[in-house]
């Protein structure tokens, strides 16, 4: 019975530390989201005719803030390719962020999620928002959604002003505390820790069949 009882222990220890492995596990895709290095680290950044300088955060010491004077143009500012490798098609992916700071006339404030294919090119999806009317509050906004079908390139999160060709646009927008996460437990449990795992279950079944024919 001794026997019977180290070998179930050891059956369940094996199918747990394999399982184990493969629960949730929430990464944090984002490089000085928070901009508290004063600077610019970690980012890309596509100003075409605006700005982009670090400012006041909103409980910390820094911002990233971007700026357009006017249009047609973009302002975006990137964390590219994350998690090659690691993340997979489907995987679930959060972004968050604060956002303060004022649009003029047809001004567009959007995040985009660009889940990046292996030999080049992308698919993204878009999550418009808005700005508080007063441009000295803060507003959390929160986006949940999937890594696309191809991600071998890894996964793109790009935060952009634009304006259109229309007289008065403008923008002014502050970014901080910027989170981009992946969960990235939908690994599958491989079908050999399985088979590991029930062959010792048989051989307890033969060791208890030894036990009671002696």
């Amino acid at each position: 019975m001794i026997i019977n009882k180290c070998m179930i222990l050891v059956a369940t220890m094996a199918i747990s530390q394999f399982t184990g492995a493969a629960q949730a596990a929430i990464v944090e895709l984002a490089v000085n989201g928070d901009f508290e290095t004063g600077d610019f680290t970690g980012w890309e950044l596509f100003p075409q005719i605006g700005t982009n300088v670090i400012a006041a955060g909103k409980d910390s010491a820094y911002s990233g803030n971007s700026t357009l004077p006017g249009g047609p143009a973009d302002n975006l500012i990137k964390q590219s390719n994350r998690a090659v490798g690691v993340i997979q098609p489907g995987d679930a992916i959060t972004i968050s962020f604060d956002v303060r700071g004022s649009l003029g006339i047809s001004a567009v404030t959007q995040a985009i999620l660009f889940s990046e294919f292996s030999g080049g090119g992308a698919t993204p999806q878009f999550f418009d928002f808005g700005l508080n009317a007063d441009s000295s509050v803060w507003t959390n906004y929160v986006f949940n959604t999937t890594a696309g079908a191809d991600v071998g390139g890894g996964v793109t999160l790009a935060l952009k002003t634009g304006c259109g060709a229309v007289a008065g646009c403008f923008s002014d927008v502050y970014f901080d505390n910027v989170s981009f996460t992946a969960d990235v437990s939908a690994v599958p449990v491989p079908a050999a820790v399985w088979l590991f795992g029930s062959g010792l279950v048989g051989l307890v079944g033969v060791a208890r069949r030894k036990v009671k024919a002696a």
